[in-house]
């Protein structure tokens, strides 16, 4: 699973490697993202590339209220499941990040997972709208995952879907092939990570620095 991710590149280097975008968000860096929170998302509208911010929790079109929400799903059973298999087809997203967080172990120690190269990456994503009975439109994502890779298995049984840059173009076009699109849901490989473990203070959300990532 993901329960927290990092995002602290500047809105720059952002833009570069998701663009060319159109923007249109009050952006800050953020160290210890977590469920709930407005995050910054990519998405193709109309033929153009956007970068907004959703809430992350996706609350299914049918849902009563936004209590239902799912801030992960599962990548192999994503296309069987009502809460997910339509945003699946059509409303796919690109979520920004450098690094996440997963605990290990009985003592639930954070780790701190980030590319050896420590450059920007995406999560592979799903987004959806929400229509609250008063008529607001809530705009959601959740963070597909599967099996972890052999480096971060010890950590966590599950990991993100991360899609290499060759893939972005695809991934967003709301018309791509679904069978090609599900293909993208793969393990990304382990040569390519590090990690290391960190402070406990970033099981608080409240704590968002970035010496709460420091290797201990």
């Amino acid at each position: 699973m993901c329960g927290r991710y990092t995002l602290a590149k500047p809105l720059k280097a952002i833009e570069s490697h998701f663009g060319p975008l159109h923007t249109k968000l009050e952006y800050r860096p953020s160290y210890n993202i977590a469920p709930s929170q407005m995050s910054p998302v990519v998405i193709e509208h109309s033929g153009q590339r956007k970068l907004g911010t959703m809430k992350w929790g996706l609350v299914p079109p049918w849902a009563k209220d936004e209590k239902k929400k799912f801030i992960n799903a599962r990548s192999e059973t994503a296309h069987e499941k009502s809460s997910f298999k339509n945003s699946l087809k059509s409303q796919r997203c690109l979520i920004p990040a450098d690094g996440f967080l997963e605990w290990q172990g009985t003592e639930k120690q954070p780790c701190y997972i980030f590319l050896r190269d420590q450059a920007l990456f995406a999560f592979a994503g799903l987004w959806s709208t929400w229509n609250s009975p008063e008529g607001k439109n809530l705009h959601t994502y959740t963070i597909l995952t599967t099996e972890a890779n052999q480096k971060l298995s010890p950590i966590h049984a599950r990991m993100p879907v991360i899609l290499p840059p060759e893939q972005y173009k695809t991934w967003l076009a709301p018309d791509s092939d679904f069978a090609a699109v599900r293909n993208f849901l793969t393990t990304f490989p382990s040569e390519e990570f590090d990690f290391h473990p960190v402070s406990k203070e970033v099981n608080s959300p409240k704590n968002n620095h970035p010496e709460i990532l420091q290797n201990i």
